[in-house]
């Protein structure tokens, strides 16, 4: 069971810095020769869709201390609300960001929590991400969120890659995730 979630983790994680690699344009310091290369390998045109907003309020953090792998809180999602094109609801309490601040300052993220569309059907949403501050001061905030939703309207949320951005509200405590689709 342990070996399944550090695959996931590293393959969740894995999908983010390709995802971040391709829209950003390529691999900082490598040479532009590097794909001609393979000059037979089409280079994919990766284009972003925005397809939800989510507004998830936040208690307090719980603090878990330092641990074998860094210092770790955990933040309970408490609510909140999301929509996009044709989907829209709340999301439901109970969730949770169990987070963890490696030795190198990044801040990885690992959210889970269910949202309820407005038509009653329930979708298991697992985010995960990394967030740091580079030297200039930019705020890198990037997640890969999954959803596992039940065959039927919304079930292509199980059929896509997505990327997310994260944005913190301060009062009242709150984060708002804007998530899109990768094309």
């Amino acid at each position: 069971m342990r070996n399944a979630i550090v695959a996931r983790t590293i393959c969740s994680q894995l999908i983010l810095v390709a995802c971040a690699t391709l829209i950003s344009g390529g691999v900082p310091g490598a040479s532009p020769d590097v794909f001609e290369q393979y000059p037979d390998l089409t280079i994919p045109s990766v284009n972003t869709e925005p397809v939800l907003q989510l507004h998830v309020t936040l208690s307090d953090n719980l603090p878990v201390g330092l641990t074998d792998s860094g210092e770790r809180a955990i933040v309970p999602i408490t609510g909140g609300s999301f929509f996009g094109d044709g989907i829209r609801g709340e999301v439901m309490s109970g969730g949770a960001d169990w987070q963890l601040i490696r030795a190198d300052g990044v801040q990885e993220i690992v959210a889970r929590y269910t949202i309820k569309t407005d038509d009653g059907e329930i979708i298991f949403v697992d985010n995960q991400g990394i967030s740091h501050t580079d030297e200039d001061g930019i705020r890198y905030r990037l997640t890969a969120p999954k959803f596992h939703a039940p065959q039927g309207p919304y079930d292509w949320l199980n059929k896509n890659i997505f990327i997310g951005t994260i944005t913190s509200v301060t009062e009242p405590r709150a984060v708002i995730i804007r998530i899109y689709r990768v094309e």
